[in-house]
């Protein structure tokens, strides 16, 4: 029998932005509806948000063609949450969990002057059609220490090394950081940027985050999201996706997508 063409997963990192009383026009309340049809519409295969507040949690696990993976920074319910969103039609989770950017990453604490608790959340996926076996980690590092955002970086490269001796290993996630920054360059130098590596020639701004600033140019976002794949992921494709409505972003970041294939 002719080998079966490899599988395709299409996999996305958004940072949702938490709900903020603050944000005025661009509150929760009054972007959630496009932000979900969005979700709705495009029904990546697997997704990593950030920035979840409980409530939003909430309403985003009503997506009927999801389960998820995560608990909040302040452990349980309480706190932002770094979820994976996988659909349920292709994957069964066979193991999963959150780990905490610090020196005690087995419990809500932090380290390394950081401005609040951060984490990272990981989902061993097995695809039900196939038995491919993929492990998939999500985090969102801090805006404020540099130090904060190296460590956690490097313990998130660490518990790779310890636990995912063989799986394909897709991260997504705001680094808050630049491509110049020691923790992208800690984990670019780990795995690979989707970005760089796509087949295709990525498709959108190279900037992903926009302040909900409609009229700000392109060229003056900056990029702090990311997904980055193991050598045994190939990247067929690469998007930014800007999608507005009556000119109002959705969140204040931009998506960023990926279509990839599992070497086998």
């Amino acid at each position: 029998m002719p080998a079966l063409p490899p599988v395709r997963y299409r996999v996305a990192s958004f940072n949702i932005r938490f709900d903020n009383p603050e944000d005025r026009r661009n509150r929760w309340e009054f972007r959630k509806s496009n932000l979900l049809g969005m979700l709705h519409y495009y029904s990546w295969d697997i997704i990593g948000l950030q920035e979840v507040c409980g409530n939003q949690m909430t309403e985003l696990a009503a997506l009927s063609g999801y389960r998820y993976e995560g608990e909040g920074r302040d452990g349980g319910l309480s706190g932002e949450h770094c979820p994976i969103f996988y659909r349920k039609d292709i994957f069964e989770k066979e193991a999963g969990g959150t780990f905490w950017l610090s020196l005690s990453p087995g419990e809500p604490s932090i380290s390394w002057g950081a401005d609040c608790p951060r984490i990272c959340t990981w989902a061993r996926l097995r695809d039900k059609r196939t038995g491919q076996v993929l492990v998939f980690l999500n985090t969102h590092l801090d805006h404020i220490s540099e130090e904060a955002r190296f460590q956690g970086a490097r313990l998130i490269t660490d518990w790779i090394g310890s636990y995912v001796p063989d799986a394909p290993v897709m991260i997504t996630g705001d680094f808050n950081a630049g491509r110049e920054e020691r923790c992208y360059r800690k984990l670019s130098g780990f795995l690979r940027d989707a970005k760089w590596v796509s087949e295709g020639i990525p498709y959108g701004p190279e900037g992903t985050f926009s302040n909900f600033d409609y009229n700000m140019p392109w060229a003056e976002m900056k990029e702090i999201d990311y997904i980055l794949v193991s050598e045994q992921v190939k990247v067929v494709s690469m998007r930014t996706v800007t999608d507005s409505f009556d000119r109002h972003y959705p969140s204040d970041h931009f998506p960023v997508t990926a279509e990839v294939e599992i070497r086998r």
